[in-house]
């Protein structure tokens, strides 16, 4: 029977920068290296929550959007490139794409690129059916320093020219503290900000 491991890394950048919501993936990505050789990494948004457990969290050949239909768009994949939310890719899918992109700062861009560099890099999207795919979003403000980045339509027009060098291979970051608990580890990173690069 093949060994089943979930585990919960979540990362929060330090300070009052923008965010980066892919930058802080990658280094979730980086940091579970650390511990151990996994080859199945999920990504999920904090305020999502799955409503079918037949949505399994798991690897497949290709890389796979596991929140196809949230009740922010009335359960319906709001376009076909759509890859936010809940994904899952192998360690390979995500070296193969040079992990996510680091400079999306603020809100919104940063799926639509990684959906870029999936297609760009000869894989598809798995998707659960909508039924399967169900997730509800907690309801909240948008964060301080989350606002829409004004940049991204202009950055995802870009991405098969920045693919190559924005990514796990140009990710700087600094470890400011990592708590381990039962179920997760927390790790307080400085991640740097628009213009300014970790301390």
């Amino acid at each position: 029977m093949e060994k089943e491991e979930l585990v919960v890394c979540s990362a929060g950048s330090h300070g009052e920068d923008t965010f980066n919501r892919a930058k802080l993936l990658n280094v979730g990505f980086m940091e579970a290296l650390k511990e151990d050789n996994y080859n199945c990494f999920v990504f999920s948004d904090v305020d999502l929550i799955p409503m079918d457990d037949r949505n399994i969290y798991k690897c497949y050949s290709q890389p796979r959007h596991l929140a196809v239909s949230m009740d922010k768009f009335s359960f319906r994949l709001p376009y076909n490139q759509f890859f936010g939310g809940i994904s899952a890719l192998s360690r390979e899918q995500h070296e193969k794409i040079n992990g996510f992109p680091n400079n999306y700062w603020g809100w919104g861009g940063e799926d639509d690129d990684i959906y870029n560099r999936i297609i760009f890099r000869g894989m598809g999207i798995s998707r659960p059916d909508g039924v399967i795919g169900k997730c509800r979003m907690i309801a909240h403000r948008r964060d301080k320093k989350n606002e829409p980045n004004p940049q991204r339509f202009d950055r995802i027009a870009r991405t098969r020219q920045t693919m190559q060098n924005d990514g796990l291979n140009s990710l700087k970051y600094k470890v400011l503290q990592m708590k381990k608990y039962p179920l997760y580890t927390f790790i307080d990173v400085d991640i740097g900000g628009p213009g300014r690069p970790p301390s």
